[in-house]
């Protein structure tokens, strides 16, 4: 009976109080690899060292010369005879000859190679082919086919993945940089400067971006984001996994063109997060009628010691071009509307536009960049023409928002989701906390010494680049669930900047996925704690080469073992720009959360109404990839939305080192329009180079402040980091001050005050507070996450009037009765005309 009171007793506690649920994630702890693994992962290291001369390595000069090509060792014999045809009608692209993935018979020849290496039957003939490849193939057909062949062979799933800017760092780092590290490599005797040191064996050069060189130009601020090494890798292996001819199960999904399109929303949404934060408008697309565009020098140098070529100022010569891409833009609402009305569902159609946009030889995107990144003849190709290097231009942005935009309106066409396929019956999202998001700038390393090596001699120094990065500290969101019933939910969480209550839908394009997980929900309240470490699709930097060359001979030795990590986790998007840069006195942004019925695809059968709703969840756009009206989507009850705030932390101390510029604070609207002097006897003078290096126009600054800063150390404590705070916690101490003014600079101004309007002074409680508890002090920034404490939800507005039958109102009126955006909302909204007016009382 003692037994029964307390098995009844548990259960009744089980359904009074919520369930703290800690989302299961992969295992921290890595797989160690086997014998077998660490044996292959030996094998290629050699592969990409000194990867754009022919290799010195014993073994690989040995099977190259000694491999032959044997059609029973391939799954698709045809593989050689396409090889044969391209070597004797074409031939090979030269080892000297710069590769782009924009020129046709280079990326044909690019495709061949890939066959040839994927098609292989087993691990040991795709080894000899790629030692052969190494050996005979141009640096950049090799890199772009052995990297795409890593990532879709199943027997090198777990090969640890070379960083692309380790390999071709010319590619990433400014040229005078490479020089200037060329020249040490060299032997060459090489003046001291501020920006190159030595620590211990090791000469490290502190790099800068280009913002230094186009300084006063609106995206030059960016520079930090459109040149971060991370990003531009990313995009570089995404692209080649992406492309529509590999035999994978992925390109074989009847929603392949949903994810394409749902990478260059996001890839969209994440600029425009960077934008906002740099207090930026959202970037227009580009306009074919009115090319203002300004010219862009990448200062970038390929291998055979030729310069990137300049992106010039509107030089488009081509009008057959133009017109075709108008024809496009003008056609594409209309082929959707005409696939709709033939029975067409979306993934269908939307796999069609990307054929349109981006697959074909004649695709929108194609066009485009033919006629932005055409290049004098015999000049050497710009940054358009690489994917290691398109994200550096800020006119692939406009490019990719005028494609982002045009999709958008055709598929207006299309029904919206009904309250059907976005309502989760029983299910509730009662709150949403995310506390200590905070950005910062940090110092970052990586190798170049064997990319940059000069000759067969081996140098007893290593050379290092060292670059200031965009980072946050770990940081956890907090989301309250309430369900009637136990069941699997779909959690997805995106980040958006700060709009206006009622217009998110406008601006739902603004908004990013950073997360989206299932869940098991229990009976009544559950409460998920996602940590950043936890989030889905998101990858740390690449392990060095030499990291995991020690890695290798330690694990021989039995000194350590070599960790296994699948190749897919390897190239995720940077976890370290999952969170946009805040502000030194935090910058505003609103998370929305929406919960949906977890549903797994089932191919075949027939569809019942509720599995034509779960096929809606399955987009990965859902919901927010079709119009939507408010009422519909952010009223429902499995949906919510917060404001968030990010801090971003600035050093205390300028760094003065050649890459600090973006590790102080600094005062926009006091720079000078300078000249960037550098002294013409020096052996690495740029002047007698390029003319980007002085400024010959004059610009306008706008009033905008510095901000990078050092990292901070921060940790995440296991445990739930969220706590209810007792209701004595609650300042009842400060009395409510009738028609008080508190202005911004006030001390207490993290609450906020209000005048109390009432004819009933007399019943009025005195002693009653109306503020706001104050989340975080400014005192706790350097807390650690785990002591974090989290407030009850205060009554709001509504109620306190209704309890004390008072009119609450903000202090500050604003006169004019138009429609007022606070400045915040300037910075991602363009206001609307003068002419639109509105009745309502507006408040500061």
């Amino acid at each position: 009976m003692k037994t029964l009171t307390v098995l009844l007793l548990v259960g009744f506690c089980a359904n009074c109080f919520g369930y703290l649920i800690k989302v299961p994630t992969l295992p921290t702890k890595p797989r160690i690899a086997p014998l077998g693994w660490v044996h292959i992962q030996k094998l290629m290291l050699p592969l990409f060292e000194n990867v754009c001369e022919e290799s010195a390595d014993p073994q690989i000069v040995k099977i190259s010369n000694e491999f032959n090509f044997e059609a029973t060792d391939y799954l698709k014999p045809d593989v050689i005879d396409k090889y044969q045809n391209l070597k004797s009608s074409r031939g090979l692209l030269a080892k000297g000859e710069i590769f782009t993935e924009t020129n046709e018979d280079n990326f044909n020849e690019f495709r061949v190679i890939y066959e040839l290496l994927y098609n292989a039957k087993d691990f040991d003939t795709f080894y000899r082919a790629a030692c052969w490849a190494r050996q005979n193939v141009n640096c950049g057909v090799f890199i772009d086919a052995i990297y795409l062949a890593i990532i879709t062979r199943k027997d090198t799933e777990r090969v640890s993945v070379p960083a692309p800017y380790e390999l071709l760092p010319n590619y990433f780092v400014r040229k005078d940089f490479i020089i200037k590290a060329s020249t040490i490599m060299a032997g060459k005797d090489i003046a001291p400067t501020e920006g190159i040191r030595e620590d211990g064996n090791n000469f490290v050069l502190d790099t800068n971006y280009t913002r230094e060189i186009y300084e006063g130009i609106e995206d030059s601020s960016l520079a930090y984001f459109h040149e971060d090494i991370g990003l531009n890798a990313y995009f570089f292996l995404t692209k080649l996994k992406n492309m529509p001819w590999v035999d994978t199960e992925f390109q074989r999904s009847v929603r392949y063109g949903e994810h394409i399109y749902h990478f260059i929303r996001q890839l969209m949404a994440r600029y425009n997060l960077e934008r906002y934060s740099n207090e930026l408008y959202e970037t227009d697309g580009i306009n074919w009628d009115d090319m203002d565009v300004t010219q862009y020098d990448p200062m970038l140098i390929y291998s055979n010691g030729n310069e990137f070529s300049p992106r010039t100022e509107n030089t488009m010569t081509n009008s057959d071009v133009i017109t075709t891409l108008k024809n496009i833009e003008n056609n594409l609402a209309t082929t959707v509307s005409h696939m709709r009305d033939g029975g067409f569902n979306k993934p269908t159609i939307l796999s069609h536009l990307m054929d349109i946009m981006v697959f074909n030889n004649n695709s929108y995107i194609n066009l485009a960049m033919k006629v932005v990144g055409d290049t004098p003849v015999n000049s050497p190709p710009c940054a358009l023409n690489h994917y290691m290097t398109k994200m550096r231009d800020p006119i692939f942005w406009k490019i990719n928002k005028k494609m982002v935009d045009l999709i958008n309106n055709a598929l207006k066409v299309l029904p919206g989701y009904t309250k059907n396929q976005l309502y989760f019956p029983g299910v509730q999202v009662t709150n949403i906390d995310a506390k200590k998001m905070i950005t910062s700038f940090e110092k970052f390393e990586f190798d170049v010494t064997d990319a940059l090596k000069y000759g067969d001699k081996d140098r007893n120094f290593l050379i290092k680049i060292s670059q200031s990065r965009l980072n946050h500290k770990p940081f956890a969101i907090k989301v309250n669930i309430s369900s009637l019933v136990v069941q699997k939910g779909l959690v997805k969480l995106y980040l958006g900047p700060k709009v206006m209550p009622g217009e998110i839908t406008e601006h739902k394009k603004l908004f990013m996925l950073i997360d989206s997980f299932e869940i098991n929900l229990k009976r009544g309240s559950n409460i998920i704690t996602r940590s950043s470490s936890e989030i889905n699709n998101l990858s740390d930097d690449f392990a060095p080469l030499r990291t995991v060359h020690k890695n290798v001979i330690d694990t021989e030795f039995g000194v350590d073992a070599l960790s296994l990590n699948l190749v897919k986790n390897q190239i995720g998007f940077p976890s370290r720009l999952i969170l946009p840069k805040g502000s030194s006195d935090g910058l505003p942004f609103q998370l929305f959360v929406f919960v949906a019925p977890y549903v797994k695809a089932t191919p075949g059968g027939t569809k019942s109404n509720i599995q034509l709703n779960y096929d809606a969840i399955l987009s990965p756009g859902y919901p927010l990839d079709l119009d939507i009206e408010i009422q519909e989507l952010f009223n429902l009850p499995n949906a919510l939305v917060k404001d968030i705030i990010i801090t971003h932390k600035i050093e205390s101390k300028p760094n003065y080192s050649a890459g600090g510029g973006y590790n102080r604070e600094r005062k926009w609207d006091t720079v000078d329009d300078m000249d960037y002097d550098i002294m013409s006897d020096d052996p690495l003078s740029l002047v007698a180079r390029p003319e980007f290096t002085q400024k010959k126009d004059k610009f306008d600054y706008k009033s905008r402040k510095g901000q990078y800063g050092k990292k901070d150390t921060s940790f995440i404590g296991t445990q739930d980091t969220i706590r209810t705070v007792p209701d004595k916690s609650l300042d009842t101490k400060k009395d409510l001050e009738f028609n008080k003014i508190y202005s911004k600079s006030d001390e207490n101004n993290d609450n906020v005050e209000y005048t109390v309007i009432t004819k009933k002074d007399d019943n009025l409680d005195l002693n009653k507070v109306i503020t706001k508890e104050k989340v975080i002090n400014k005192g706790d920034e350097d807390e650690d996450i785990s002591n974090i404490i989290i407030s009850e939800l205060d009554k709001t507005i509504q109620e306190i009037e209704k309890e004390s039958d008072l009119k609450v109102e903000p202090v500050n009126l604003l006169e004019s009765p138009r429609r007022r955006y606070p400045t915040i909302f300037n910075i991602i909204l363009k206001p609307l005309p003068k002419e639109i007016e509105s009745d309502e009382r507006v408040y500061e």
